[in-house]
């Protein structure tokens, strides 16, 4: 069940902003960013690690209680004075924060330290701050070379769902007498599991529980001069006197040479995920860019709330605030990609469905932005249309052109896309992988090899396709020119959707016919979509003429959908037939250098990017943009597990 998050209250003391749940300041009097590098970076020996271990990749920093954003601000400041042959390439910065504070404050608090660190960053974390929702927000800043995942939730539970390694820690927060929780034996074993060797540590706090706690998790303790006023700090390493009982997420691979198969939204989302850290990504395509599912003109962009929050209602939030994240970063860069925040409605299919819907709004407590209800005038109005109920309002979803997408992905990943192009079978060699044709003819190799190719990912991972039980679902799309055909004015679903008019086209659909791969339009569905459009309607007959639909434009595409309707994401399971069958050890083993990136059913948009960014930060040894509970519920290694 999700926790709805409450913002924090702020008000003044002294000069200070102060947190009155708590009783306690947000930072020293004798100044916060003087604090922060005193003690969080000094502590930490900072950035003097950048520059002394600067053939890392990438290095990790996490931290208890965000606050104002005071610490990150300050560390990274750090970061861009160093020089870039003297300091990590990426910078993860991965915080969890109970009560986040609203933009509004977060603007007012931040603005008198404009004259003590650059602006542009200040700039930069309020333009991207999040929907005050739980769980993961990954934002990028510096082209991407900042990454801070922020956590909206208690640390408590937060901090043990965070897979990555740490370099350092910044244990900060209220006071321990003030917010115990985010000192407790939870948040310590939490960031042990976080530890390596050499992971260090620094607070603010000496306090002598906290120290007991901190020195029986493994790390060794010195006492500190302290900032200001306060005549001790704390400092750590983590020492790891016995094999580690939580080793790393995964091991980290150097940016190297990966061959993509596939050309749609998972294959252009990962190549551009991938080439963001260095990669250089070769894709194979069988026929064009976006050919397949991915071509349709619109798809719609919006989350699948329910009232207990399951498992594919968290993965299409985090993919619907990912999504927009990856659309508004295109648009800032030059990629601008077709599409529009206009709005998404989700009517209510009767009575019964009203009370839930309007249940579960109370219940989750997210920001109107992200959803809210309607009733149905008020939705009607949002539409323009004489809509048949009220529903759900997300007011941040919209539409987006799949293809532009795929192509402005594309365009940013700078990799090599070779169309029409038939992959017959992988060949596993001793420095990676090759591609070979219907004709034995090596078409590419390189080090690691991504399947984002749909419902044909199952044939190229033989022997291990156990693991994916990937089938395939015909879903037709309708077109209808508007005008003369009415459009609404937002996206209007109910059984279905329909768009806006999208250069004199709006599009509606689509039909879900799991097993049938024949990929010619057919008018039967155009009138099931047709019929669903009607049942948007009050009165279908009166504002919307009976359209033709033997003379229907549309498209087909096989969506890859699994039995569970999860994604499939990860690298494969190193299990053949036998191994599959017994559920032995060997079945836990995993193929080297070979992943997945498909089974997004009909949700590819809200999918692609989301699970791009994870897929890349597995391979790169990064901390993961989920929680361990979804990033296992979407491993192909599951279907490892089952029974059979």
């Amino acid at each position: 069940m999700v926790t709805p998050i409450i913002p924090a209250v702020i008000s003044d003391k002294d000069g200070t902003p102060y947190a009155p749940v708590y009783d306690d300041v947000y930072h020293s009097r004798d100044g916060a960013l003087a604090q922060a590098r005193h003690v969080f970076l000094g502590g930490n020996d900072l950035p003097a690690r950048w520059a002394n271990d600067n053939a890392r990749d990438h290095f990790v920093i996490v931290e208890t209680g965000f606050g104002l954003g005071l610490n990150f601000l300050a560390t990274w400041a750090a970061w861009r004075k160093q020089p870039e042959a003297h300091r990590c390439r990426r910078l993860h910065f991965v915080s969890v924060e109970k009560h986040p504070l609203l933009v509004t404050d977060l603007t007012r608090l931040l603005l008198p330290c404009k004259g003590e660190l650059p602006a542009d960053l200040i700039d930069a974390l309020i333009r991207q701050w999040p929907l005050l929702t739980e769980g993961m927000h990954r934002l990028e800043f510096d082209l991407g070379q900042i990454v801070l995942t922020l956590i909206l939730g208690d640390a408590e539970t937060a901090l043990a769902q965070v897979a990555g390694r740490a370099d350092v820690i910044y244990l900060d927060g209220f006071a321990p007498g003030k917010n115990p929780e985010i000192w407790s034996d939870a948040v310590c074993q939490a960031l042990a599991r976080l530890s390596g060797s050499g992971t260090t540590l620094a607070t603010w706090s000496v306090n002598g529980a906290l120290r007991r706690r901190l020195t029986a998790c493994g790390y060794d303790l010195a006492i500190q001069p302290g900032f200001a006023q306060k005549r001790e700090m704390l400092t750590g390493r983590f020492q790891e006197r016995r094999p580690h009982p939580y080793p790393a997420v995964t091991p980290c691979n150097q940016p190297g040479h990966a061959l993509i198969i596939g050309a749609g939204l998972a294959g252009t989302a990962t190549a551009e995920r991938l080439c963001a850290r260095g990669w250089r990504c070769t894709i194979l395509e069988a026929h064009t860019l976006a050919s397949g599912a991915s071509g349709n003109q619109a798809g719609v962009i919006r989350p699948l709330p329910s009232i207990d929050d399951n498992l594919l209602s968290r993965l299409t939030r985090g993919g619907f605030l990912a999504t927009l994240q990856r659309l508004r970063q295109l648009q800032a860069h030059g990629r601008a990609v077709q599409w529009d925040a206009c709005g998404v409605l989700h009517l209510a299919r009767d009575d019964a469905q009203t009370a839930a819907m309007q249940q579960a709004v109370m219940t989750l407590g997210f920001p109107e932005a992200l959803l809210d209800w309607r009733d149905r005038d008020a939705a009607s109005t949002l539409a323009g249309l004489p809509l048949a109920a009220g529903g759900w309002w997300f007011a941040a979803g919209g539409w987006v052109n799949p293809s532009d997408y795929c192509m402005q992905l594309l365009k940013a990943s700078g990799a090599m896309l070779l169309e029409h192009t038939c992959v017959e079978s992988l060949q596993q060699t001793t420095t990676g992988w090759t591609a070979v044709d219907a004709q034995g003819h090596l078409i590419a190799e390189a080090d690691i090899v991504v399947l984002a190719n749909a419902t044909d990912a199952p044939r190229l991972a033989a022997p291990y396709s156990q693991s994916l039980p990937i089938r395939g679902a015909r879903g037709q799309t309708t077109v209808l020119p508007s005008p003369p055909a009415l459009a609404p004015k937002s996206v209007v679903c109910r059984n279905g959707y329909w768009t806006p008019a999208i250069n004199g086209d709006s599009t509606c659909g689509a039909s879900f016919i799991v097993d049938d791969t024949d990929l010619s339009l057919r008018s039967e569905e155009h009138e099931e979509n047709l019929a669903t459009v009607r049942n948007m309607l009050i009165d279908p007959l009166a504002v919307w003429p009976k359209a033709d639909a033997e003379h229907l434009g549309g498209k087909v595409g096989l969506r890859p959908v699994v039995p569970d309707r999860l994604p499939l994401v990860g690298q494969l399971p190193a299990c053949d037939d036998d191994a599959f069958a017994s559920r032995s050890r060997a079945a836990r083993a995993r193929v080297p250098g070979l992943y997945v990136n498909s089974g997004f059913g009909a949700r590819g948009i809200l999918f692609a990017t989301l699970c791009a960014e994870l897929l890349a930060s597995q391979i790169s040894g990064e901390p993961l943009p989920l929680p361990k509970d979804l990033v296992r519920a979407i491993d192909p290694m599951r279907y490892a597990h089952k029974k059979p």
